[in-house]
């Protein structure tokens, strides 16, 4: 099961992000704030982060340039979600990095989720793939 990391300081949206995706077959974990994020992104190492942009102390653009300092995080793959992308330029920026603009369609997040972890086909099929094993 892939494991995805939420980063953002409304619990309204964590909670629905978290519904939508924990009902479509992914691990979900959860952080209030960047600083909080690191650590998690750290210690458990998801598989994909979904930050907001706009938040005190460690903001999404902050928490994605600290990851990408890290050999053991830099390659996770990143979206940023935020009412402010394009008065930030966001679109034009990092190209490893996937947006949307608030409100984000729920459809279309799992959408960019999926793309951004490569996956294709339906989220049961791939949940439920077994590793490969050598015959004996």
């Amino acid at each position: 099961m892939k494991t995805i990391l939420i980063v953002d300081d409304d619990a309204a949206v964590r909670t629905m992000m978290r519904i939508v995706l924990h009902s479509n077959g992914f691990e979900v974990l959860e952080a209030e704030n960047g600083s909080m994020a690191l650590t998690l992104a750290t210690e458990r190492k998801p598989d994909l982060i979904i930050s907001d942009v706009m938040m005190d102390n460690v903001n999404g653009f902050m928490l994605y340039e600290l990851l990408q300092k890290e050999k053991q995080t830099k390659r996770i793959p990143f979206i940023l979600v935020t009412g402010e992308a394009q008065k930030f330029g966001a679109w034009d920026s990092e190209k490893n990095v996937g947006y949307f603009q608030k409100p984000v369609s729920m459809h279309d997040l799992i959408e960019g989720v999926k793309k951004r972890l490569g996956i294709t086909g339906s989220l049961e099929d791939v949940n439920r793939r077994k590793p490969f094993k050598k015959p004996r």
